[in-house]
């Protein structure tokens, strides 16, 4: 049955090749025909042409031997109108021969798909494309994995016979590919995916032999198994230097996956690595062949994920392995298309540090191949591995900028690979020895600091690139301040004077420098740099809060710099720093590490907050960004509502909530406090340009959050349902922070219109319920003593209360609704009386007789009647005001 598959498909093919043969000798003899009419029009026209020009110079010589009558004036001024289209058309440009000719066969031949929609398939342009080849290509795959089954099934010839006829086949393929490649003009092969088709089918065939010689006879050892496979995958990515990229596609997919179908049980994490990158770089050279971008990004994939196979199976005697293939990776994947082959590309131009920082393919080419050595580290790393690894990849990260200024960005790499190495390394184990400061960890920590001050100042030396000048703060800065932050409690006071006179020494050597610099973006840098350190050491000594007050003062600190100097700093700078000390200050009282700090014996928010607030203020005074003095003002009212909040939630409950165990009163101080902030962020929407979007996230998180709270303590445990303390007050208690406020809130932003349109009734009717509990609790609380769970039962006048109360909200809501011309909330508060009247009859004189009853019922008929006629005469006085 497979046989006769295999003959119907190459029948169809001979067949329609044979029509499309004869189909395509009628086109020829046609295209010559039109070349041949081509030349007598360009002949004729040839013709009329030289008769102008001898029109137009006897014309000439004419009139200046001769006046001119006004007879021949007018003969003259007609004879541009006769003449004027030949010669404009005589002096346009003349396309060549062979243009002329290639447009009119394009128009003569385009198929008439071409003016359908692009979504429409057309058989008929489908067989005289390339679509045919394809499938042929197709059906000799198909043909050559038949093949492979057949040597599976049948039993007609012996298997070592059946897989050599396979591979014969397959082999024949593509040496037929490569024949009629080198002789397309003798058998009128006008397009390489006849060839293309007839290779994929060649190299398919092939593959799948060597795996059925592998995998099912037996035939051959895994060793020779992988060999072969990745031989037929790197011939068949060399063929498409020839035959195009689909070759490349099928070698290099092959290749990759070798390993995956051939498991030698080696366990050779060294062999696997080298196996990868001779694939790697084979596959990356016909990338750059063929141009194919894809194809980089599949080998990248490839590379990538063979290295995290790696790096598991690894142990720490394959580490020097792992290094040397990341450093290839590197040079394959980014080098290599930078700087060419050979290393010899430069590039001195200086870019922005936004646009380094941006993310590119060159920096995935790299990052990704750290990160898994870094996790490889991690997991199994020792201390020497890690120094080895931080002097080998920053000599990488910092030598290859000196000569390709696109990379500037590789020297943050080294940075944050630094500070990786000192996390991971381990600390003195005896800090009763005064040398420790100057051992393991903290010995590193110091010379990658001194090492990044220096490369930083000898590479903006060298080179004037402003990015240097940003890691020569950050570098040294950031160094000092993890490594003291991670420091032990006991290693601290010795650490700090340490620590301390290297941070002076670069404030003053910064000092000294920047008093003999003209160049005002140095001397910035340079002030900056002494005024951290001089704020570091000051931080060293206070509580981790300040840490978050020494980064606002940096932002003042260089506002106010930028604008004494008039040096313009980036706007991202600024936004950084600012987003740190905002996230510093959102987080930071929820931490338990915050717990129990103080400053100058008051809780240490008392002193930050309100600091931060006036660090914020100065900033935006001495900016001149306008964008960045709203992301001033917008951390200003977030800090100040933080800053309420967090005040009213010590001092009402003692502590920080833990939202692991939140009691009732935590939790509704908190989601009053997230909602305050909800409408915060939602007030300042209004307000921002391009960070509306933003605020309205934060603002709706928010909102969620005190949802779902209140979603617990105002549903699930609800006061009137479980026994909750609210407080004896009658007024000011527990109830004003749950309902109340919450109330009144939603009350205004719903009327301010600070969120859209479609969401302000239901913020009316949140607000409503809110209300409602509000005003029953507190009656319910005032009869019971602040106890509202409704298990108790109801007095007779705490009944009547509710009805007299709620008579009179109804009341006050119809008349101040006519009056304001409200026609939803009139409404409202008619269906409110409706409800009173209902429950007076149903409830509240239920249990009446005799005398009370009957003086019950006239004290409500009483009141209705009045309400009916104030509201009418109201009416009435409104409509007489608009008739006059």
């Amino acid at each position: 049955m497979d046989w006769l598959i295999l003959v119907v498909f190459i029948g169809l093919f001979l067949i329609t090749g044979a029509i499309l043969s004869f189909s395509n000798r009628s086109t020829l003899n046609e295209l010559r025909r039109e070349i041949k009419v081509l030349h007598e029009h360009i002949n004729l026209q040839a013709r009329q042409i030289g008769r102008l020009n001898s029109l137009i110079s006897s014309h000439r010589s004419a009139s200046e031997s001769n006046e001119p009558s006004e007879a021949n004036a007018g003969q003259e001024d007609r004879l541009p109108e006769t003449v004027a289209s030949p010669i404009k058309a005589s002096a346009s440009p003349v396309k060549p021969f062979s243009a002329a000719v290639s447009k009119s066969v394009s128009e003569k031949t385009k198929s008439p798909s071409a003016t359908q929609k692009g979504g429409s398939f057309n058989f008929d342009q489908f067989i005289k494309g390339n679509g045919l080849l394809w499938l042929g290509g197709l059906v000799l795959a198909m043909g050559g994995i038949f093949l492979a089954r057949y040597s599976i099934e049948a039993g007609l010839l012996s298997p070592q016979l059946r897989v050599i006829l396979g591979t014969v086949f397959g082999v024949s393929l593509v040496v037929a590919a490569d024949y009629l490649f080198r002789r397309r003009e003798r058998f009128h092969i006008h397009s390489p995916y006849v060839c293309a088709a007839l290779a994929s089918g060649g190299v398919i065939t092939c593959f799948a032999m060597v795996l059925v010689a592998y995998d099912y006879y037996d035939f051959i050892q895994a060793q020779l198994a992988f060999g072969l496979l990745a031989i037929v995958s790197l011939v068949s990515a060399t063929l498409a230097l020839r035959f195009g990229p689909l070759l490349a596609w099928i070698g290099v997919t092959g290749a990759y996956a070798v390993p995956a179908l051939v498991n030698t049980d080696s366990g050779n994490v060294a062999a696997l690595l080298l196996y990868t990158a001779f694939v790697s770089a084979s596959a990356i050279w016909i990338s750059q062949s063929v141009r194919q971008s894809r194809l980089w990004w599949l080998s990248f994939l490839a590379n990538f994920g063979w290295l995290v196979m790696a790096t598991l199976m690894a142990g720490q005697s394959h580490f020097y392995a792992l290094l040397l293939f990341t450093l290839v990776s590197a040079y394959l994947f980014v080098l290599s298309d930078l700087m060419g082959w050979s290393l010899r590309a430069t590039m001195t131009k200086i870019l922005p540090v936004r646009t380094l920082l941006m993310p590119r393919k060159e920096h995935l080419g790299v990052v990704l191949p750290v990160l898994a050595l870094a996790g490889f580290l991690a997991a199994q790393g020792s201390p020497h591995h890690l120094v080895i690894s931080a002097v080998v990849l920053c000599a990488l990260f910092w030598v290859i900028p000196a000569r390709y200024s696109a990379l500037d960005s590789w020297a943050f790499l080294g940075l944050g690979y630094l500070l990786f190495v000192f996390i991971r390394m381990p600390g003195p184990q005896d800090y009763s020895d005064n040398l420790f400061p100057f051992q393991d960890n903290y010995l590193f920590a110091q010379l990658a600091a001194w090492a990044t001050l220096a490369y930083s100042g000898l590479m903006y030396r060298l080179w004037q690139r402003p990015a240097y000048l940003l890691l020569l703060v950050l570098g040294p800065m950031s160094m000092f301040a993890l490594s003291y932050a991670l420091a032990a409690a006991e290693a601290s006071a010795l650490l700090y004077p340490v620590w301390a006179i290297q941070l002076a020494a670069i404030a003053v050597g910064s000092s000294v420098i920047a008093s003999r610099v003209t160049n005002t973006l140095v001397l910035v840098s340079l002030s900056i740099l002494a005024n951290t350190s001089i704020t570091l050491c000051m931080t060293m000594l206070l509580e981790a809060a300040t840490l978050t007050l020494a980064i606002a003062i940096q932002i003042a600190v260089m506002c106010y710099l930028s604008w004494k100097l008039r040096v313009h700093l980036p706007d991202w700078l600024f936004k950084t720093a600012l987003m740190v000390v905002a996230v510093r200050l959102t987080f930071a009282p929820w931490l338990d590490t915050y717990a129990g700090q103080q400053i100058l014996g008051v809780h240490w928010t008392l002193v930050i907050y309100p600091l931060v607030l006036g660090i914020l203020w100065f900033s935006r005074a001495y900016n001149e960004s306008q964008e960045f003095k709203r992301w001033l003002e917008g951390a200003f009212l977030h800090v100040l509502a933080l800053f309420v909040t967090t005040e009213t939630t010590f001092w009402l409950v003692g502590r920080y909530p833990d939202f692991t165990d939140l009691s009732f009163r935590e939790a509704a101080l908190l989601a009053l406090n997230w909602l305050i902030l909800s409408a915060v962020y939602w007030w300042r929407a209004r307000l921002a340009l391009k960070a509306t979007r933003l605020y309205q996230g934060f603002g709706l998180l928010l909102a969620v959050g005190a949802g779902l709270l209140h979603f617990d303590i105002s549903v699930l445990s609800n006061p009137f349902i479980e026994s909750v303390d609210t407080g004896s007050a009658l007024l000011f208690n527990w109830l004003l922070i749950l309902w109340a406020i919450p109330a009144v809130i939603l009350l205004v932003v719903a009327r301010l219109g600070f969120t859209p349109v479609r969401s302000r009734p239901f913020l009316y009717a949140l607000s409503g319920i809110l209300s409602c509990f509000y005003i029953n609790g507190v009656i319910r609380g005032a009869y019971n003593g602040g106890a509202l769970k409704l298990s108790g039962g109801f007095e007779q006048a705490e009944l009547y209360t509710y009805s007299i109360v709620w008579l009179l909200l109804a009341t006050a809501m119809i008349f101040f609704s006519q009056y304001k011309a409200q026609l939803q909330f009139r409404n409202i508060g008619f269906g409110v009386l409706a409800l009173v009247i209902l429950k007076a009859f149903l409830v509240d004189m239920a249990h009446l007789e005799g005398l009370y009853r009957a003086v019950s019922f006239i004290g409500l008929g009483l009141s209705l009647v009045g309400i009916g006629w104030l509201f009418q005469k109201l009416s009435h006085g409104e409509k007489a005001g608009e008739t006059r």
